[in-house]
């Protein structure tokens, strides 16, 4: 499961990570929430990044009112659902531009937030799908994005039951591979693993970052992704 993710570096960094385009007026996001728009990089188109709405709005949808349950796609079943199938078999795969993630360790009955980063690089990009919603009487675009997930590793299953899901994060080979439009499918969810362990960390972040929204403006700042002391 991923609701709730980071990407925090500057215009810089990420060029230099990734040296691809970037939209004008980017603004790095430390509680980046369901609708609001991420960076994504696409099989169609390589050679930038787009700003995408997170949480997948299907072409066939009446709305672009979001449906909380296509924030993430599970990699296990993606071919078998009417949502993510088309996109697979057209390649409409995505790299998703993140730095970091949230899960919320539930156990004690109180919601307790933690960070997850990788430990071999500060920039990375989950596995993704993405859709294009057109309107149809104002011939407006909406583009919007899924994670894939995959079953939790042990570090991110130590914050939940450790049959809980994760995003899929892919190293810098199978970043290439996921956009490649000459992958079968079954080869493309072979890419949806977990990723190793011992290049991961976690730690407990301010409970401040549950809100989303703080007067009615998004609760954006880089106090959020600060260590706290357990």
């Amino acid at each position: 499961m991923c609701t709730r993710y980071t990407l925090t570096k500057q215009q810089k960094e990420l060029k230099k990570a990734y040296e691809v385009k970037l939209p004008p007026g980017f603004i790095p996001n430390y509680n980046l929430a369901p609708t609001q728009k991420g960076l994504v990089i696409t099989a169609d188109a390589p050679g930038e990044a787009q700003e995408m709405h997170f949480g997948l709005v299907p072409y066939w949808a009446q709305s672009t009112k979001l449906d909380f349950s296509t924030l993430n796609a599970r990699s296990e079943e993606a071919n078998l659902k009417k949502t993510y199938s088309p996109l697979l078999k057209h390649h409409k795969t995505c790299l998703v531009l993140a730095d970091g993630f949230y899960e919320w360790d539930k156990k004690s009955g109180i919601a307790l937030p933690y960070r997850f980063v990788l430990k071999d690089r500060e920039l990375f990009a989950f596995a993704g799908l993405w859709s294009q919603w057109k309107n149809p009487f104002s011939g407006e675009l909406y583009r919007s994005f899924a994670i894939m997930t995959t079953t939790a590793n042990e570090t991110v299953g130590k914050v939940h039951d450790p049959k809980f899901r994760m995003p899929v994060i892919l190293d810098k080979k199978e970043e290439s591979l996921w956009l490649s439009k000459d992958l079968s499918v079954p080869d493309l969810l072979g890419l949806c693993d977990a990723y190793p362990d011992e290049l991961m960390e976690s730690f407990r972040v301010s409970p401040a970052v549950n809100s989303t929204v703080l007067n009615k403006l998004p609760n954006n700042h880089p106090e959020l992704v600060s260590r706290i002391t357990i």
